[in-house]
């Protein structure tokens, strides 16, 4: 009976994927029921799902919910697609070329591995509270495993199915539209989904030095006066976002690339 089920779960079917979510989440609020009644009883570090959802309820009837929601929406909203765009842009170009990788990627290994969070303060001192410097943080830390992952992509393609498609005569733009491009595209969205994951941590930390809205400004504000369920509510939404997001990609993923399932 169990190892059936356990099979069931393990299978494709949308009943299955239901299950999946709703045993995930059903063991998360259980552990933190009985963490927060047993374990950690200081409400300033931990308080129960209850009195999270109160506080989220709370924040939806006071509107706050829907202000931060619209700053934060807004810039990652803007930023997030054209450093999705740029990246992929960027890694075509240095994918085109080998000179042109050679010299740009330590480059860009060097920008990718410098904490471009930690320079948050510098952004704003030079673009000011408010839009710009949240919009060009975020497209600064989300932009980099893009152009990583789409020139990887576009270099992996097979090489024998590339030469099968020279044999019979197709043009390079045929090529990189039939051969290079599909077999790069799941590279690609797995680097959008990292971007996703990191806009949204760039955006919080941009929000807690320059803003006067959003997720994170709500959080930190929540942080300041130990109100801990609504800092967790504000988490738990973040969370949510990241989660849908990923999901997101990860259907487009088997739109646009149905290959990789079978």
């Amino acid at each position: 009976m169990l190892k059936d089920f356990l099979d069931y779960l393990s299978s494709e079917a949308r009943g299955a994927a239901v299950w999946r979510v709703v045993i995930s989440f059903g063991s998360m609020l259980l552990v933190w029921q009985v963490l927060t009644s047993t374990i950690v009883t200081n409400r300033l570090l931990l308080v129960p799902p209850a009195e999270v959802f109160e506080a989220f309820v709370g924040e939806i009837r006071s509107g706050a919910m829907w202000s931060n929601a619209w700053a934060t929406c807004l810039a990652v909203g803007t930023s997030f697609p054209l450093s999705v765009l740029v990246g992929v842009l960027i890694g075509l170009i240095l994918a085109s070329s080998r000179a042109l990788s050679l010299m740009g990627g330590p480059m860009l290994s060097a920008l990718n591995s410098v904490p471009i969070i930690a320079l948050a303060p510098l952004f704003i001192a030079w673009l000011g509270l408010g839009f710009a410097s949240k919009f060009v943080l975020v497209m600064l830390v989300s932009v980099f495993p893009v152009v990583l992952t789409t020139e990887a992509g576009l270099r992996a393609a097979d090489k024998h199915l590339i030469e099968t498609a020279r044999s019979f005569n197709a043009t390079r733009a045929q090529i990189f539209t039939t051969v290079t491009l599909p077999y790069a595209l799941p590279f690609i969205v797995s680097g959008v989904r990292v971007a996703w994951a990191r806009a949204l941590v760039g955006i919080v930390v941009a929000e807690f030095f320059g803003s006067f809205a959003g997720f994170g400004y709500a959080v930190m504000a929540a942080g300041q006066t130990f109100d801990t369920a609504t800092l967790l509510a504000y988490v738990i939404v973040l969370g949510a976002m990241g989660l849908f997001g990923s999901m997101l990609f990860q259907w487009l993923e088997g739109r646009l690339a149905p290959w990789r399932k079978e």
